[in-house]
């Protein structure tokens, strides 16, 4: 907790991730995480998740005691607008519940003039063990500038951005999400109005490849849904979102 209170009070980047595309923490609590964010020119959703991911876990984190660490088992992410006023993002996560084993928070993010454009939901599982205890909040690179959009950091068929990584050094669950719910959105006729992704290993930024694979599984006049899962360089599935879009 103390190194993530200096990362508020000096103005660091807590990992790379958070470096290259500007999310900043503004302050953090057990129980609570806030940070914003310039919204993207493009790529709102990939923004979006990574937000979420990004204080829905350090709401937990913030309770966590020597040699814990928790791992994302499932994030959903409901997205009620497109149309953000201000062009800033800000996100509050918030620790719902926590038992010795799972944690469940949720995040509200909202433009400058406070209007709800998401809100999401993790579920978190609380290890303790050898990796735990080795996890430190490391050195990251200074803020980019300008900013870079989250939805460039994972592209489909291309090696995984080095600087795409928290702070265990494996790449952002909520950037990771981001590339399967895109890969819904030919199918859905736009991207997804809710999705959930369920993170199955983590990933390193390894320079080698990652692919989607995307199928139609209700394809109604009004309701749409799909399921996409996210494949390594070995062929191993290391996360799926399911998704739906509605047209009123």
């Amino acid at each position: 907790m103390a190194q993530l209170r200096r990362c508020v009070d000096a103005d660091l980047p807590l990992a790379p991730v958070h470096a290259v595309v500007g999310a900043r923490l503004r302050a953090i609590e057990p129980g609570r995480a806030d940070a914003m964010m310039a919204a993207p020119p493009e790529g709102l959703d990939a923004a979006l998740w990574l937000l979420a991911d990004f204080v829905s876990g350090l709401a937990v984190t913030g309770t966590l005691g020597a040699g814990e660490r928790i791992t994302t088992l499932r994030l959903t992410l409901h997205v009620l607008t497109r149309e953000v006023a201000g062009g800033t993002l800000a996100a509050v996560g918030c620790l719902d519940e926590r038992g010795p084993d799972v944690a469940l928070s949720t995040a509200v993010i909202t433009d400058a003039a406070g209007a709800t454009v998401a809100r999401a939901h993790g579920r978190n599982a609380i290890l303790a063990d050898a990796v735990a205890a080795a996890t430190r909040v490391g050195a990251a690179p200074d803020w980019s500038a300008p900013p870079r959009s989250a939805v460039d950091l994972v592209v489909e068929g291309a090696p995984l951005d080095p600087l795409a990584v928290n702070y265990a050094g494996v790449v952002q669950g909520g950037v990771l999400a981001s590339l399967p719910a895109r890969a819904l959105e030919p199918l859905l006729g736009g991207p997804p109005d809710e999705a959930s992704a369920s993170f199955l290993r983590a990933v390193p930024a390894d320079g080698r490849a990652v692919h989607t694979e995307a199928e139609l599984q209700h394809g109604g006049r009004r309701l749409r849904t799909g399921r996409a899962a996210l494949r390594d360089a070995d062929g191993r599935t290391v996360l799926t979102v399911e998704g739906l879009r509605y047209t009123a």
